[in-house]
């Protein structure tokens, strides 16, 4: 059920959950998108939402919701650039599908409990897409090409992209090292340097990358030549995700998406770079059969990580929780509130999106239903197997909550 309801009421809620604390058996009120202030027990004037957890906003740090019309994942079987194939090929026999696409992710998104999305475009969107919903988050523009004419083109949408009025919360994706010149990504660094915007690359995503930059041979280059755009001077220097990791650190912010190769050094590199934040995409990662993801190696080190879910290109749903959910069960020595903070606050951070510096706090929250609240400890239960997310709030408003929960709201 989909609601865009003013909140200015109370809640009382069984948790409250933050990636720092938690407390127990709480009142919240809000106002004007706002918390405004939390109180023990259940006040008089309270709504009543039951054995939830009311957690802070989810947010999902990279996706492509232009795929989102896909009823099952293209498959991830074989070589990586014959899944890259059969997604251009989508993209290209389905342009018409695009804007139907946005508006189902960003409902399915909310749905799970995302409040903030980082969402890369590519083409066939409109600000109308995005702008209907009550989308929260980043569009990135997406660019690539190797030519120099192609280069000059894209940096020119680029700009206009992140100059014009089309849309509110916009950043800049140089798509990927083997679709991509590193000249274009200076220029995309360029950019956001002059406007104070995000960008987001794909990096260090298979060992078939790491070849082409390296050597200039393998799949990757007979994808390129099969498509028309193999450079034969592009990939005569031998290249490592260093030399983007260097030229991306130099922005406001940058997001590394995947990164599920990096080495030791660019793990360190990027540890010592706070603008920077390395997406993980845990599911997505599982479903291509990488290597282990060094995400644990990253916080280890004392450097931010984030999760996405990728597109449904890649993954059958685009459940932020979900992707919580599959750490969980994966990595059950991790405190819960740990992964919050990876799902909630890390991609708020590495999106712009950071909680206000007052005392007042944004209201964008998500509640959780529990499975089994009796053992009072979210630290350890919050991303249960049998848990669901039931509801989301964005800057004080419900966009969605489950029928039950909207009953009780709605008619408390």
């Amino acid at each position: 059920m989909r609601l865009l309801v003013n909140d200015s009421q109370s809640y009382h809620v069984e948790w409250l959950v933050t990636s720092e604390q938690s407390q127990s058996d709480v009142t919240v009120r809000f106002s004007d998108g706002l918390v405004l202030s939390i109180e023990p027990g259940r006040t008089a004037d309270s709504v009543e939402l039951g054995p939830v957890a009311m957690v802070e906003g989810l947010v999902n740090a990279h996706t492509h919701l232009e795929f989102s019309s896909l009823p099952k994942p293209i498959p991830t079987t074989g070589r990586f650039t014959d899944w890259i194939r059969n997604v251009v090929k989508y993209r290209r026999e389905n342009p018409e599908l695009t804007s139907a696409a946005i508006s189902a992710g960003i409902e399915e998104s909310w749905q799970s409990g995302t409040t903030i999305v980082g969402e890369i475009a590519t083409v066939g969107w409109s600000a109308a897409d995005y702008a209907k919903s009550g989308f929260k988050g980043i569009v990135f523009q997406e660019v690539l090409g190797l030519s120099s004419e192609r280069i000059q083109q894209q940096t020119e949408l680029a700009r206009s992209h992140v100059t014009g009025n089309r849309i509110d919360s916009r950043g800049i994706s140089p798509h990927a090292p083997y679709s991509t010149h590193l000249d274009l990504v200076r220029q995309s660094v360029e950019i956001a340097i002059q406007t104070n915007c995000p960008l987001a690359m794909h990096l260090a995503e298979t060992k078939a990358e790491l070849e082409l930059l390296g050597t200039g041979t393998g799949e990757f280059r007979e994808m390129l030549i099969d498509f028309g755009i193999w450079n034969d001077t592009r990939f005569q220097t031998p290249l490592k995700p260093m030399d983007y990791l260097e030229v991306l650190a130099r922005a406001p912010r940058s997001l590394i998406i995947h990164g599920n190769y990096l080495d030791d050094t660019e793990l360190k590199f990027l540890a010592s770079q706070p603008q920077m934040t390395l997406v993980y995409c845990p599911r997505t990662h599982f479903a291509f059969g990488h290597s282990e993801h060094p995400w644990r190696r990253l916080i280890e080190l004392g450097g931010p990580v984030a999760i996405g879910t990728d597109s449904r290109a890649s993954n059958p749903d685009l459940s932020l929780f979900a992707e919580l959910q599959f750490l969980a069960a994966r990595h059950p020595d991790v405190s819960h509130l740990a992964l919050l903070k990876l799902g909630s606050s890390h991609g708020r951070r590495a999106l712009g999106f950071e909680t206000d510096s007052s005392s007042k706090t944004l209201a964008d929250f998500t509640l959780i239903r529990l499975a089994d609240s009796s053992q009072g400890r979210p630290q350890l239960e919050l991303f249960g197997p049998a848990n669901q997310s039931c509801g989301t709030m964005i800057n004080g408003r419900w966009v969605w909550l489950a029928p039950d929960l909207a009953n009780q709201v709605l008619n408390p």
